[in-house]
């Protein structure tokens, strides 16, 4: 299992963002020259569609300003000053809570996915009934956070699940591993676990999780399989475990199915035992850094000051990734805080960073080979180039996961993944503004909970 390291060093400023989220901003609950406890909540939302933002320093707020932002934008944030002493709030367990009260604990907790959405809305999304809990515990980078054994982690995870499938009302629940990783599936395989032991079954073919239910005569699974990875895997990633298919532009939801990260599982895990909001993260550090680790460390925390708690560059830096080469954002600045969707911060060198010029297609269709949804993303390419988004979406271009194989395969250096993106984005864009026709039986988005 990953070893984490704690950052302890205390940061000089830290930039707390209220919006970590994908959905409305949080209103601020401080103004400058306030002192804040540790856990004391500084954003407030407005709307079910975001989650609250805490502050995980006791310090002055400094001001409350427009600052940097991983997503390359500038967003309103809290900027703290931390000091020494250490003055948290008062922690209440949520141990026994029923459905309702632990879905408004885990908003006001402020906990989130590492895509963006709100877990309190991945568990209870409007208009639509959740029978199946997924945990996607297929990213290794997760799996080590704070736990001293992997009998630990296994024990906290499922009684983790236990938690989710009671606030989202589901009868079923499932941990999905990756194929490939033995520590985690060592840590699974023959505990015994409420009376009955686990068992982890890989996905094979055909064979979904209905079988393994069935077979096993249980509500809770474990199932391996490899690895799926992209920005947009959840509507993949459901059919892959479940057999469900996700209609164009819906979530897992309207398949009656919630995905939640071990980050989100591990966050809720502690709000029920200690009451502690989402105030801390794990994030991978590598590259160009004198110590690359997976470190332990508070929202808001500059990854100038993260990279310089992992011994500083080891040489001179060329580019700054957060989350991923591939699907990952690269940074302007140092000067940009840890969020809550923060998973990563890669480091490139000179030579590592990619200046080639796009050529022509060669046809060599290793795009083809490459794409996991079965796409023939060069022909969509060319055509979203030429603006013809229409039959970018006679060809499917909503399937893609944004994972950026056919990028990286394409010996013409052509942006692929850009302009599948920039075709998807569009074809969102177009739909928005069609009015619904009485006499239509086109049904735009996603009717969760209709007949």
């Amino acid at each position: 299992m990953a070893e984490i390291n704690v950052m302890e060093t205390i940061p000089e400023k830290m930039i707390i963002p209220l919006k970590q989220h994908e959905g409305e901003i949080c209103e601020p609950l401080v103004s400058k020259g306030e002192v804040v406890k540790v856990g004391q909540k500084i954003g407030e939302c407005p709307s079910d569609k975001c989650a609250a933002i805490h502050s995980s320093v006791c310090g002055e707020v400094v001001s409350v300003e427009e600052s940097s932002h991983p997503s390359g934008n500038r967003i309103n944030s809290v900027v703290i000053q931390p000091i020494e002493e250490t003055e948290c709030e008062d922690f209440t367990p949520f141990k026994d809570s029923g459905k309702e009260q632990l879905i408004s604990a885990i908003k006001e907790a402020g906990i989130v996915e590492n895509y963006g959405t709100p877990t309190h809305l991945v568990l209870n999304p409007p208009d639509c009934d959740i029978d199946t809990v997924l945990i996607n515990a297929t990213a290794s980078e997760w799996v080590g956070h704070n736990y001293e054994t992997p009998l630990e982690y296994a024990s906290q995870m499922l009684d983790s699940l236990r938690l989710l499938m009671k606030a989202a009302g589901a009868s079923r629940g499932v941990i999905v591993l990756r194929n490939d990783d033995k520590d985690s599936i060592d840590a699974f395989d023959g505990l015994d676990y409420e009376g009955k032991t686990i068992m982890v079954s890989p996905l094979i073919g055909k064979r979904r999780v209905d079988y393994y239910f069935n077979d096993q005569n249980t509500d809770i699974i474990v199932v391996s399989q490899d690895k799926i990875y992209g920005k947009n895997i959840f509507e993949y990633f459901t059919y892959n475990v479940t057999g469900r298919k996700v209609p164009f532009r819906c979530t897992p939801a309207s398949a009656g199915v919630a995905i939640c990260g071990v980050k989100s599982t591990k966050a809720i895990h502690d709000l029920v035992n200690t009451g502690m909001p989402y105030i801390e993260t794990v994030v991978t550090v590598s590259g160009q850094v004198n110590n690359p680790q997976h470190l332990l460390v508070k929202i808001g925390t500059t990854f100038r000051d993260v990279i310089e708690a992992c011994g500083g560059y080891s040489g001179e830096p060329a580019k700054l990734i957060s989350n991923g080469v591939i699907t990952g954002v690269a940074q302007y600045e140092e000067e940009v805080p840890v969020t809550k969707m923060t998973t990563s911060i890669i480091v490139q060198g000179k030579d590592e960073v990619l200046k080639d010029i796009s050529k022509e297609c060669i046809h060599c269709a290793r795009c083809v080979d490459v794409c996991p949804v079965y796409l023939i993303p060069n022909r969509i390419a060319a055509l979203a180039n030429q603006g013809r988004f229409d039959e970018c979406k006679q060809m499917h271009v909503e399937n893609c996961i944004e994972c950026g194989r056919c990028s990286s395969v394409c010996p013409s250096k052509i942006h692929i993944m850009q302009l599948l993106q920039y075709s998807k984005e569009a074809i969102a864009k177009a739909y928005e503004d069609m009015f619904e026709k009485e006499s239509s039986n086109l049904k735009l988005g996603c009717a969760c909970g209709s007949e």
